[in-house]
């Protein structure tokens, strides 16, 4: 600009450069902090977990041992963990009934195990709940005597129904029921602790059990020997059978040698 023939300089705005200068300044600032949540998540991404916290009600799961069983498998990146993965590996351990499990920031892993609680053993080789619903465990692996049950595929309920129907009358008289048996013609056997058996037919079942809970003292007190069996299945009267004498064994051996 010229003023009287000369050449004067605009004055400098001020304002323009601080503009300027904020302007860049904004944008190193969001880089680096860009840079910084980039650093970040790649740290999170390695984040591992360092521990499983494991609850339940446990009385057939060894609670130590299923923890280390995880802590094995699945201690790794806290990102990546799949909870389904853990979930189907602990519905496929003995015992297990139900699972949930969760990460819990920043390094935890929390599972909920619910646990089979058996009633019965079936067929010896599998397990009930207390639904009458078979699942598979190591029988061997039980810590107190359950009741033994026997019957065709399809009968386990029923059969559960009816031992603790049975084993409740019979406890009322100090008796107690230790294992059942029912035919594929519906017709039952009832083992008590005592090492009596009682052959109850198919019909009338607890009738019949009620007539044995009678006439036990009379029955009991006819011979010196135990009891070791009793046919409910006639309409009046039973028939009974006693646990052999020692002697009287020795006797029919030497007969059988003869």
């Amino acid at each position: 600009m010229t003023k009287n023939g000369k050449t004067v300089r605009a004055p400098i705005d001020k304002a323009f450069w601080a503009g300027v200068l904020f302007f860049c300044f904004s944008v190193w600032f969001v880089c680096w902090l860009g840079y910084q949540i980039w650093l970040w998540s790649q740290d999170q991404q390695s984040a591992p977990i360092q521990q499983v916290k494991l609850y339940g009600d446990f009385s057939q799961i060894e609670a130590a041992g299923l923890n280390q069983k995880l802590q094995q498998q699945y201690l790794g990146n806290f990102f990546n963990l799949n909870v389904d993965q853990v979930q189907l590996f602990l519905q496929q351990q003995p015992w297990v009934a139900q699972a949930a499990v969760r990460k819990q920031w920043p390094d935890t892993l929390v599972v909920v195990v619910t646990e089979h609680k058996p009633v019965a053993v079936w067929n010896d080789h599998y397990l009930l709940n207390q639904q009458g619903q078979i699942f598979v465990a190591p029988v061997a692996e039980l810590k107190q005597p359950l009741p033994k049950l026997q019957g065709p595929d399809g009968a386990e309920q029923d059969a559960l129904t009816m031992f603790n129907q049975l084993n409740q009358m019979l406890s009322v008289h100090q008796h107690a029921a230790t294992g059942l048996t029912v035919s594929a013609r519906q017709a039952w056997q009832l083992n008590l602790a005592e090492g009596i058996k009682l052959t109850l037919g198919r019909e009338d079942t607890a009738k019949r059990v009620q007539r044995f809970i009678d006439l036990y003292p009379v029955i009991s007190k006819h011979k010196t020997q135990a009891v070791a069996e009793v046919d409910l299945r006639y309409d009046t009267g039973v028939a009974v059978r006693w646990v052999e004498a020692p002697e009287q064994r020795e006797q029919d051996d030497k007969v059988d040698r003869t």
